[in-house]
């Protein structure tokens, strides 16, 4: 879970100190900076020991220092520099200061989107094996980044759909995908869902969005019964603890949130109804 955190952490470091860099005057010294940050925090080092593993390169240099950790790092510090100064886009970036916000999410918004979603994933995934020590915060961390990644998948494709004009369906994949590497298919696809239901919500196509979110919240709320059922239904050497008990209340959750769509749909369609009258 450590290594994984820590991962994460240096590439959200990362991506922050390329906007930092944008401070640096001139497009040599500031590219050199951006390469070299990216050597030091995300390129893989290696430790061997009684296994064989590729950790964070700053983590391997402080556990273990390998020449092939040092290598690793100069091998990524070198083509970084190509890809900084060969791509213009790259070699040109330069950012005011402080960014907005649609400089930092939407500017390049499927590559940010792909970043955004492996962050999401491999913390994801760390949370996943440490679930093994069954801590309740844990647990609860959990599933509300399931649930949060979602929701902030939603508001990406929705905010790009309207400035950029992404596709609504497909912009949602570039955040979605990572999960495929992280958990069960059900992870992507509420990430996925999620994003579908605001992209189409920033196209202004309403309705579709929350027939789309009627038909996910109906599936999750099976899943979650199904899975209710089945541990209830074990045998006596089950011990029915929280899983059982977080299947249940998210089965309340998925009802309440697909009738909650619906009637706010309902409610702004007869606010419209209702401002179209003749006075």
């Amino acid at each position: 879970m450590s290594l994984m955190l820590i991962f994460a952490a240096s590439l959200m470091a990362t991506f922050a100190l390329w906007y930092v860099f944008s401070l640096i005057p001139g497009r040599i010294p500031r590219g050199v900076a951006r390469a070299t940050t990216i050597a030091l925090l995300c390129s893989p080092g290696i430790l061997v020991g009684h296994g064989f593993a590729v950790v964070p390169s700053l983590f391997a240099l402080r556990v273990q220092p390998s020449i092939f950790t040092l290598a690793s790092m100069l091998v990524v510090w070198i083509i970084t520099l190509g890809v900084v100064f060969g791509v213009t886009a790259l070699r040109n970036h330069r950012s005011p200061w402080p960014p907005s916000a649609e400089e930092l999410f939407l500017t390049a918004y499927p590559a940010k989107f792909v970043f955004f979603g492996f962050i999401a994933a491999v913390v994801l995934r760390a949370l996943i094996l440490a679930n093994q020590q069954h801590a309740v915060w844990i647990t609860v961390v959990k599933y509300g980044l399931f649930f949060g990644a979602a929701v902030l998948n939603m508001t990406l494709c929705q905010w790009a759909t309207r400035r950029k004009q992404a596709r609504p369906l497909v912009a949602p994949l570039a955040f979605a995908v990572p999960a495929l590497l992280a958990a069960s298919p059900t992870a992507p696809f509420v990430w996925y869902a999620g994003g579908a239901i605001g992209g189409l919500m920033g196209s202004g196509r309403r309705r579709i969005a929350a027939w789309v979110a009627l038909g996910v919240f109906v599936y999750l709320l099976a899943d979650a019964l199904f899975r209710t059922y089945l541990a209830a239904t074990a045998g006596s050497h089950v011990v029915i603890q929280g899983g059982v008990s977080g299947n249940a209340a998210m089965a309340a959750v998925y009802a309440v949130a697909g009738i909650g769509a619906w009637w706010m749909l309902s409610r702004r369609g007869s606010r419209k109804a209702g401002a179209d009258l003749p006075p």
